[in-house]
């Protein structure tokens, strides 16, 4: 019931905004670059976290500060301290620190007032559930989320791993442990850990909630080393040693801290040095730590504040000698025979800004704030890269792109409930008490669609607001495009905008004819269209490798009659072309939305074969579809015939000089006659003659001629990629 809610809602909502906005953006502006303009209670909110984080970089001004930087040899190696005042704005207030120690009388020194040395636990990772598997992927292996989705899908259904959507982090009491651990002892990759792990004892899984859906993610079945590859193989071996390390013994450090303090300074002269050293890995033995990041372990006690590293030994008490440069350079002279000093010196630094948010990072603020399933997450991170709305960049950070920062400051113009989570995030609490059994489906949805009702309504009378923002991003499409074709009602030429969607505009009557995609369009050299009233320049449309072309009549693809047969592009449904003139109309504006909205994906003729330029060139049934063969429209000098239906081309021979479409057809087909003509010196008739009238269907002549060749329906590949997602 949860679900379905959820469904409910983000389809309806979704729906509603999508359809408004694309329909009224997309026919004003000719260089957007999405051909769906869509919103989404879940996706839009994701876009928000983006962009805000883009706009806390761009308006960061970075600031220089200064720290005091005490630095001590020791037994021959340097450790910097730390200052514990942290930093300072104003230099002089630092600089003047520093003349204070040099005058001073005695001559300053560093006293170690303390050390202290502690095991710390790192503790062991919790079971991995469907959002840990995802950050981790993202960090450590540099998968996307939803490329680790559908990786961890095929895993699950060749039976290596449990099901991969689930959210509980726990595994539930009848859980086998040791048997799933006894399934990867024979591995040569971590078989000895696991190994001893058994016979010293395994340890029980540390927090998590068992949500009761479907237990943490783990291994079903041993894989050996070569038997899984590519990112099968990688995210399977991420979550067997996570597994793994689900069960070891925690990691214990070794963590010293040494407190200084320079006596002539006061409470503005602490320093800490410090250092940790692993004592015993415990778990990161099986897990590859430094790639993981946060997901290997939490951390306790500021611990991950430590360098890794070992520390001279120092002693309470002892007092180091300090130098001091009259230059304020680093470099000074050592007295010899002195074992231990300290410098003491100033460093500038700027302030940074955060830098964009990485995929593991949007998950994360995704999960806090309740936008998204764990199955979900992935797909709504991939609409906003897919939509144009962000973009990846190196270290799988998400920068948002132009258009994705046009829409989300748009929504904080109108309406900032409509980006930021919190409204979403209510819903997803009122849609867990449908699981609950404390709150009834139906009246969850209807309220909801009651809040979201007046903000569509409140969208709607205030869209003007977002559309300055695109007039000052995107160009209109009277500023775009260039003179393709002459419209057939005011004769004025039709501006070409390559899309997508690829379209004709009429800058006049601000009329804009969406054109099919999946092929090449070109200019015809003024040819006019032959459908009755029309008197619209045609086109040319190639699709396929090799090419067929195709006449393309900009105003009959939008306005098909019923009498001309099955429209190309469209499902049953839509084919369904009304009598009433008024439900026409309406009609071929849904069509003309939808086409906008870049469903007019056609890899066939993009007039159906009643069509009247269609009926003018047809030669011949095509016996393998349920298409017509045409004269192909460049007219020669190769000439050919083209199926409208089917990837197939009938090439004529070589010997053709010229052919020509009678308007003579043949009684039972319906198909015309062509006059062929053939090079004087090359011609296949008898006697010598070049002239030859054929009805091809039934001329066993010309099919023994002619050479019959079948294609691919798509062009050859020429466009860019977006890998690692």
């Amino acid at each position: 019931q949860r679900g379905y809610a959820r469904q409910e809602l983000d389809l309806k909502v979704g729906v509603a905004f999508s359809r408004f906005q694309t329909r009224f953006f997309q026919g004003r502006y000719g260089d957007l670059d999405s051909a769906v303009l869509s919103y989404g209670p879940c996706q839009t909110p994701t876009l928000g976290f983006v962009v805000q984080r883009h706009v806390q970089i761009e308006t960061f001004k970075p600031e220089p500060y200064w720290v005091l930087d005490l630095a001590v040899l020791k037994q021959g190696r340097i450790c910097r301290a730390t200052w514990e005042s942290g930093r300072s704005f104003n230099q002089n207030k630092v600089n003047s620190l520093v003349i204070k120690c040099r005058e001073a009388d005695p001559p300053c020194k560093a006293r170690v007032t303390s050390v202290v040395s502690k095991d710390k636990k790192q503790g062991r990772p919790t079971p991995m559930n469907t959002v840990a598997l995802l950050k981790a992927c993202s960090k450590a292996l540099g998968i996307g989320p939803h490329a680790a989705m559908q990786t961890a899908e095929r895993l699950y259904l060749s039976g290596y791993l449990s099901y991969p959507r689930t959210e509980s982090t726990a595994y539930p009491k009848s859980f086998d442990i040791a048997g799933t651990l006894r399934q990867q002892a024979g591995d040569n990759r971590w078989g000895s850990y696991v190994r001893d792990l058994l016979s010293e004892g395994h340890n029980k899984s540390k927090g998590g909630v068992d949500m009761g859906d479907h237990p943490p993610i783990t291994p079903c079945r041993a894989a050996g080393p070569h038997e899984l590859s590519g990112d099968m193989g990688r995210i399977y071996d991420l979550v067997v040693r996570h597994f793994i390390a689900s069960v070891s013994h925690d990691a214990v450090w070794r963590s010293t801290r040494v407190k200084l303090e320079l006596d002539t300074l006061g409470d503005q002269g602490k320093f800490t040095i410090s250092g940790k050293k692993l004592s015993s890995p415990g778990f990161l033995a099986i897990v590859l730590y430094k790639q993981y990041g946060d997901e290997a372990g939490d951390s306790k006690d500021g611990e991950d504040d430590e360098e890794e590293r070992e520390l001279p030994d120092f002693t309470e008490g002892e007092e180091i000698p300090l130098f001091t440069s009259s230059s304020g350079s680093s470099r000074v002279a050592v007295a010899p025979g002195v074992p231990t000093w300290a410098t003491l010196d100033v460093k500038e630094r700027m302030t940074t800004p955060p830098t964009h948010l990485t995929e593991s990072e949007l998950i994360s603020l995704m999960e806090k704030h309740g936008i998204g399933t764990d199955a979900s997450i992935p797909t709504h991170i991939e609409n906003i890269l897919k939509r144009n709305y962000s973009e990846l960049i190196p270290g799988r950070k998400l920068c948002p792109s132009k258009l994705g920062l046009v829409l989300a400051q748009g929504y904080h113009l109108i309406d900032d409930s409509l980006v930021l989570p919190k409204i979403r995030s209510d819903i997803e609490g009122e849609c867990n008490k449908i699981a609950k059994g404390l709150a009834d489906k139906c009246e969850v949805i209807k309220k909801a669609i009651d809040i979201f009702e007046g903000k569509f309504d409140f969208f709607v009378k205030n869209i003007n607001k977002m559309d300055i923002l695109f007039g000052s991003s995107f160009s209109q499409l009277q500023d775009i495009g260039t003179p393709f074709t002459r419209c057939g009602l005011t004769r004025r030429y039709l501006m070409y905008i390559n899309g997508p969607p690829p379209r004709l505009y009429n800058k006049y009557t601000e009329t804009v004819y969406p054109l099919p995609a999946g092929g090449v369009i070109k200019q015809w050299t003024g040819r006019k269209c032959s459908a009755p009233d029309c008197n619209f320049e045609l086109c040319l449309y190639s699709v396929g490798a090799p090419p067929r072309t195709f006449p393309l009549c900009p105003y009959c693809f939008n306005h098909p009659q019923k009498e001309w047969g099955k429209i190309p592009g469209e499902d049953e449904f839509s084919n369904e072309v009304p009598e009433d003139s008024v439900d026409r109309e309406d009609e071929a504006k849904e069509r003309k939305f939808r086409r906008l909205g870049g469903r007019s994906l056609i890899l066939e003729c993009p007039h159906p074969d009643g069509h009247p330029l269609i009926e003018d060139l047809t030669v011949s049934p095509d016996p393998d579809s349920d298409g017509v063969l045409i004269l192909d429209p460049h007219f020669g000098p190769k000439w050919r015939l083209c199926s409208t239906r089917d990837p197939t081309i009938v090439h004529l021979p070589k010997e053709v000089h010229k052919v020509t479409i009678l308007d003579r057809t043949e009684d039972v087909l319906g198909c015309h006659y062509m006059q062929i003509e053939f090079d004087a010196e090359k011609s296949p008739l008898e006697d010598g003659k070049v002239k030859y009238t054929s009805c091809f269907p039934t001329d066993d002549l010309m099919q023994n001629l002619v050479r019959v060749h079948r294609g691919s329906e798509r062009l050859n590949a020429s466009g860019r990629g977006r890998g690692g997602r």
